[in-house]
């Protein structure tokens, strides 16, 4: 599918063409963050991970509609253009030169997944990696940040899911962080040829026993980030999205494992060194925000990318989440390993109740297909009613394509309300109250639509509570916009 396919350039413009009329109380910029190029000279990149980051801006200032896009200048993106080719090592390729070449090297840092939006900054964010920090106007990548110096660990890692936190104005986050306890690096290195070096490795590695640990941090209002604490995993479980109640961060320790060892020694990329071990239990972490021991509750074996929620009920814990059961595990990783070409897998919304006793009560809050999962950012911590996602309502489940589009879930009555075309795909549901007192339902769900008989894109406006009767606006771009991932909303419109 022509979605798929490079964005032509870095634009700046007035949006002419709108069809409906845009809200008169809608304004601030909508920032979205994800795949900017699939090709990058004679290398076709198909993992989702390893594409290179473009921002992309629309600036509502009650008038009308400007947008902006911006490659995040990486050093990936931009060594390869230098060179007229890709020369780092991804989550799922490897660099050129063999093992040798990709022993002990990390993976490329895209900035291509999330943003995070702080003033007149945003924070591109990725899944191992620092942020790169961009001016909110200009779209220009001012380079790496470490908050501060507040990110720890070998990567710096700051997750591209962090949490709101309505009460403190605090944002909350982790980081992956793998570490080889007694690793000596240089006797590693020492001498000999990449053979023996890559011997000594393993030696040292079957010896250290390679572990994970998540690293907590919290920004306050005023944008000081400070580091919280470390907590260690039981096994190598995919990370790459948390939930928070008013009293805890929430993690989800899956049955997806990686093997760090073909990964440090250079023989595969990440993504070839996952596995699901549908045998072995998943457990939820629940990290007491007061700094008190991690509680781990076991319960049966699921698979999953996306917190949508989570608050505290009494003594219970009430989780909401895309639930991928494990004999979808499979479809799931490759469309993420090979997104042009894979069929995505049926995840569905489903709520987790832990018991105070460690008891997990599990219910499937709708069968549709679903992912990329938003609320109103408001209820971040508290019960909320409503949630939206990515969707498709007619029972099929793939690939990633026109028939994809948005859904509003009633958590209540079960209720279910969705648009979507044979024409288009839309891309996660942003959801803006109509003012700071507005009922959770009174407001606005942004989000960006691709047409593909046109092959364009446009900003497309609905009304929350009623998305079945279309957008009411559409700010229509001269080009189309590959798939991005996630995206936020603030109501300082900027100067694009």
């Amino acid at each position: 599918m022509r979605m798929w396919e490079a964005v032509p350039g870095e634009r700046d413009l007035a949006v002419d063409e709108i069809t409906g009329r845009l809200p008169e109380g809608l304004t601030g910029t909508l920032y979205r963050n994800g795949s900017g190029r699939w090709d990058v000279g004679p290398t076709a990149v198909d993992c989702l991970f390893d594409t290179d980051g473009m921002i992309g801006a629309f600036a509502l200032d009650g008038r009308g509609v400007r947008f902006r896009n911006r490659f995040v200048r990486t050093r990936q993106y931009t060594t390869s253009l230098r060179k007229g080719r890709l020369t780092t090592r991804g989550l799922g390729r490897q660099r050129r030169g063999g093992v040798a070449a990709n022993m002990l090297r990390p993976p490329a840092n895209t900035a291509n997944t999330s943003v995070l939006l702080r003033d007149d900054r945003v924070l591109a964010l990725w899944e191992a990696g620092r942020p790169h920090e961009l001016d909110a106007d200009t779209l220009e990548t001012r380079g790496t940040t470490d908050l501060g110096g507040a990110l720890k660990g070998l990567l710096g890692a700051y997750s591209a899911h962090f949490r709101h936190d309505p009460e403190t104005g605090a944002v909350v986050n982790f980081g992956f962080d793998p570490y080889m306890p007694r690793v000596d690096a240089r006797w590693v290195r020492a001498g000999g040829d990449a053979k023996e070096r890559r011997s000594r490795l393993r030696e040292t590695l079957a010896e250290a026993r390679p572990r994970m640990r998540l690293r907590l941090y919290e920004t306050d209002r005023a944008g000081a980030t400070r580091y919280l604490r470390a907590v260690p995993l039981p096994g190598f479980s995919f990370m790459h999205d948390m939930a928070l109640t008013r009293g805890y961060q929430v993690f989800a320790a899956t049955p997806l494992r990686f093997d760090p060892v073909p990964i440090m020694t250079g023989a595969a990329p990440m993504m070839d060194a996952l596995h699901f071990a549908p045998d072995e239990a998943a457990a939820f972490l629940l990290v007491p925000r007061d700094g008190g021991p991690v509680r781990v509750v076991e319960t049966d074996p699921f698979f999953f990318f996306h917190f949508v929620n989570a608050y505290d009920d009494g003594p219970d814990v009430v989780v909401d989440l895309v639930r991928y059961a494990p004999e979808t595990f499979g479809a799931a990783m490759a469309f993420f390993a090979d997104v042009r070409r894979a069929d995505a897998a049926a995840g569905t919304l489903t709520r987790y109740r832990i018991r105070a006793s460690g008891a997990v009560e599990t219910e499937t809050v709708s069968g549709a297909a679903v992912e990329a999962p938003q609320f109103d950012l408001r209820l971040s911590a508290a019960e909320h009613r409503y949630s939206y996602a990515l969707a498709r309502t007619d029972g099929l489940t793939g690939p990633l394509g026109p028939g994809f589009g948005i859904a509003r879930f009633d958590h209540r009555t079960g209720a279910t309300d969705a648009y979507a075309t044979p024409e288009d795909v839309l891309v996660e549901p942003v959801f803006v109250p109509r003012g700071p007192g507005a009922a959770e339902d009174d407001g606005w769900i942004l989000t960006v639509g691709y047409h593909a008989p046109s092959h364009r894109s446009r900003l497309m406006v609905f009304e929350a509570a009623h998305l079945p009767d279309g957008p009411i606006a559409e700010a229509w771009l001269p080009f189309h916009l590959p798939f991005n991932f996630h995206g936020a909303f603030t109501p300082r419109v900027a100067a694009l």
